[in-house]
């Protein structure tokens, strides 16, 4: 696959009491077209971080970010960003929270556009409904529809199901399984949850403590769908948590 995205020797530091804070260190990644990156690694080791420079939201202290080619320097439409608290306007329904990207489009543009993404997560039938009326996976599924609407070229997600139940969470990751193979959609996200990373990702990249650095990039491969009680899921689940283990603890020994 071509490339789509390269984070290029990015650092980051923010000033702090009696000098700076260096929060990434040397960051080289590459993205291809249509990949799925996952990051995981310790609260505080810069994953959130790396993410707002990609989306333009920050700007490195070192190095460069470009998309296509193009250097990244603010934020724009061909990157959308998705948080763990989905952000819909209280005041406007779901459909035209989806719409409100998109305007200067004529109206019916706006609809119909509105609709295909509401229709991709499975809320065509809520979209006269308000945020407030909705579950909180079906107001995430309503975030990725609006993110989705302005046909963005990277989607970044930033612990997007965090706040979610067990089975909500699985049902929205196979919603972005769903969103990847309908609109080939390249995107970098970030979670805690080692088990997420090893269902969605084409390739995992494990970041050490502050300042975070890349310790490994793992390609997960494996066929999908993914079956998580598989000793092949299990294998890589465990190769990932033993980068966090402490080094007195017996790590796990995933050789299967």
């Amino acid at each position: 696959m071509a490339e789509k995205l390269r984070v290029e020797g990015v650092s980051k530091s923010f000033p702090s009491r009696g000098g700076t804070l260096s929060v990434l260190e040397h960051i080289d990644l590459s993205v291809a077209d249509g990949e799925i990156v996952v990051i995981v690694g310790h609260s505080g080791c810069g994953k959130s971080t790396l993410l707002k420079n990609i989306a333009g939201l920050e700007r490195p202290t070192s190095g460069s970010i470009t998309l296509d080619g193009t250097p990244i320097t603010a934020p724009g439409p061909d990157r959308t960003m998705i948080f763990q608290e989905h952000r819909l306007l209280p005041w406007m329904t779901i459909i035209d929270n989806v719409a409100f990207g998109l305007q200067g489009l004529p109206k019916a543009e706006r609809l119909e556009t509105a609709r295909h993404y509401l229709d991709l997560v499975g809320l065509s039938e809520f979209e006269r409904a308000y945020p407030a009326q909705l579950s909180g996976g079906m107001s995430q599924r309503a975030a990725i529809a609006r993110a989705l609407a302005t046909k963005p070229e990277v989607l970044l997600l930033d612990e997007p199901f965090g706040a979610l139940d067990v089975l909500t969470k699985m049902d929205l990751q196979d919603e972005i399984l769903n969103v990847r193979e309908c609109e080939a959609t390249t995107m970098v996200m970030v979670t805690h949850d080692i088990d997420e990373a090893v269902y969605l990702a084409d390739r995992i990249v494990v970041m050490s403590n502050r300042p975070g650095k890349i310790e490994e990039i793992v390609p997960v491969e494996l066929g999908r769908p993914r079956e998580r009680g598989s000793a092949d899921f299990a294998w890589y689940t465990k190769r990932i948590l033993n980068h966090f283990l402490k080094p007195r603890e017996k790590k796990f020994d995933y050789v299967i």
